[in-house]
């Protein structure tokens, strides 16, 4: 049955490549790609065992071996997903061509096996049902490094991002990337499950284990969230390499690379932003970002990034945010608004959600905002 359940999901795997590659051209592009590349790969990874198991390798011993050649390939794609998602402007570099150089080597020295003999091949068909010769040991604790690595890497990129998401937007629940950030919790535990298999286990070739049904759980999961997805940065080309600079510092307030304003000019600004916030109520606008804010301004992403800054000594969530609660209040306190339930209050005050709102809510002012209108 497990056996069966790892052709499943195999098969789930490069099936769900197809549909993140060809259906997802709409947002996250680049992303998608390679998600999907990730997928195929893992899709192609988890056949190879049954194709151990089920002896078809035994039929057509030619074709063993093309798929482990890959098996240092296998990394470098999930953490150009994690990139891409947090940085779609992220133009692609030769350098990123080294990520791909252990691939390379391993597919190189691999094909002398590959060009080998049926029957040199069917030899070493014969030995999988053994434990793991040293060799063996120490290529596939590579290969479990090399994944550890890159899924630090995907840690701290995709950490930095949701650190400094509020710069960006007062609203960042919607493109945290939550379902990434779990997900990579899940590959950290597939990369355990998969040592274990490896060396635990006296023979991991011999059948498939318990591992399947995570493994399958894991892909549709993946799946799912990825084909869910909306666009992460739906902004102009140049505002989105602009948000990626600005995501990609993880410096306090305040202290830019450069000073873009100077002080008479950005009190100037202050002045002017003060009225728009507080007259205009800019801030009701459920769907204001830096970008938006920066557009109504007339400057530019960096400078309305530092007016914030420098300026208010508070970053774009925490200073649009101020003004959403203390709107908030008033409604709550408000007779003229007394049949509005929280909802309606939160949509009222500028917030795109009650979960956002309250949690806003409280972090200001230390009660909920039922507690606040009971008072």
């Amino acid at each position: 049955m497990l056996n069966l359940l790892n052709v499943v999901a195999a098969s789930s795997a490069i099936f769900l490549a197809f549909l993140v590659a060809a259906v997802r051209q709409d947002t996250n592009k680049a992303a998608n790609r390679w998600l999907a590349t990730f997928l195929l790969l893992v899709g192609l990874f988890m056949l190879d065992d049954s194709l151990v198991v089920y002896g078809i390798y035994r039929q057509y011993p030619a074709s063993f071996g093309i798929f482990s050649a890959l098996i240092f390939a296998l990394a470098p794609p999930f953490y150009f997903t994690v990139s891409k998602f947090v940085a779609t402007d992220r133009k692609p570099r030769w350098r990123d061509i080294w990520h791909f150089v252990p691939a390379l080597l391993f597919l190189l020295l691999s094909l002398p096996f590959l060009f080998s003999p049926n029957a040199v091949k069917l030899e070493v068909l014969a030995t999988l049902d053994s434990p793991l010769s040293w060799p063996e040991k120490v290529l596939l604790l590579l290969v479990v490094a090399q994944i550890l690595a890159y899924l630090f890497f995907c840690f701290q990129k995709l950490a930095r991002y949701r650190r400094n998401l509020e710069n960006v937007t007062a609203s960042p629940a919607a493109v945290r990337l939550d379902w990434l950030w779990y997900f990579l919790w899940g590959l950290l535990g597939m990369a355990v499950v998969w040592f274990v298999e490896l060396f635990v286990f006296p023979t991991p070739y011999a059948e498939a284990g318990w591992y399947a049904l995570f493994y399958f759980v894991a892909i549709y999961v993946l799946g799912y969230f990825a084909l869910r997805q909306k666009e992460v940065f739906p902004y102009p080309q140049g505002e989105a390499v602009a948000i990626y600079e600005i995501l990609e510092k993880d410096a306090p307030l305040g202290e830019e690379r450069r000073v873009l304003l100077n002080d008479e000019r950005r009190n100037a600004l202050k002045t002017i932003l003060l009225q728009k916030m507080e007259i205009q109520k800019t801030y009701l606008d459920p769907d204001l970002n830096l970008p938006a804010l920066a557009l109504q301004m007339g400057l530019s992403v960096h400078e309305m990034s530092e007016l914030i800054n420098i300026g208010f000594g508070e970053n774009f969530a925490q200073f649009v945010n101020r003004y959403r609660v203390e709107e908030s209040k008033r409604l709550l306190l408000s007779e003229k608004h007394a049949h509005l339930n929280m909802l309606g209050i939160a949509f009222e005050a500028g917030f795109n959600s009650k979960t956002a709102f309250n949690t806003v809510f409280k972090k200001m002012t230390g009660v909920s905002p039922t507690e606040f209108r009971k008072k």
